[in-house]
């Protein structure tokens, strides 16, 4: 597989999230530890066990190496199980579990069943180049995240995040 279709099949989520938006994978691939560091706390209260920085190490859902609050995901082992990679594949889209997670309060989560939708009409590649454009500076080109203020590369303010829609 050729390192682009590589990083489509990390980056689109079971769940219909793109990863290269997440808080997270963003502040990884910045190499970023003050800000890993913080994450690790608020991950640490959503779990409910201690987490530190390391623990949120990730290369995309659809990789072996996963952030700790992504390890445990229910979605992708209900797609694993099913013999699909994403629900977007699934003749049960949309069910109980992704439409409880569309509407869980999470404002990323609050786009999967559209996000799932969008990927069908398109398909996976596309709905990913269309994400990398959403997800990019308007400034610097810099690839951003869901809850960025403003862009790590330049400092250009951002859009907060559902606002555009």
């Amino acid at each position: 597989m050729d390192d682009r279709r590589d990083e489509v099949e990390r980056i689109a989520a079971p769940c219909g999230l793109y990863c290269g938006a997440c808080s997270i994978l963003s502040g990884v691939r910045r190499g970023d530890m003050a800000f890993l560091d913080l994450a690790a706390l608020g991950v640490a209260e959503y779990l409910g066990h201690p987490v530190k920085a390391a623990d949120l190490r990730c290369e995309g859902c659809l990789s072996e190496i996963r952030a700790a609050p992504c390890r445990e995901c229910a979605i992708r082992s209900c797609a694993i199980s099913k013999g699909v990679t994403r629900c977007a594949e699934c003749a049960d889209f949309p069910c109980e579990v992704i439409t409880a997670f569309n509407n869980d309060g999470m404002p990323h989560h609050g786009e999967v069943l559209r996000n799932i939708r969008r990927q069908r009409e398109i398909g996976v590649e596309k709905w990913v180049a269309e994400q990398e454009v959403r997800w990019q500076c308007p400034s610097c080109g810099e690839p951003t995240d869901w809850y960025a203020v403003q862009c790590h590369r330049c400092g250009h303010p951002l859009a907060p995040f559902g606002s555009s829609e």
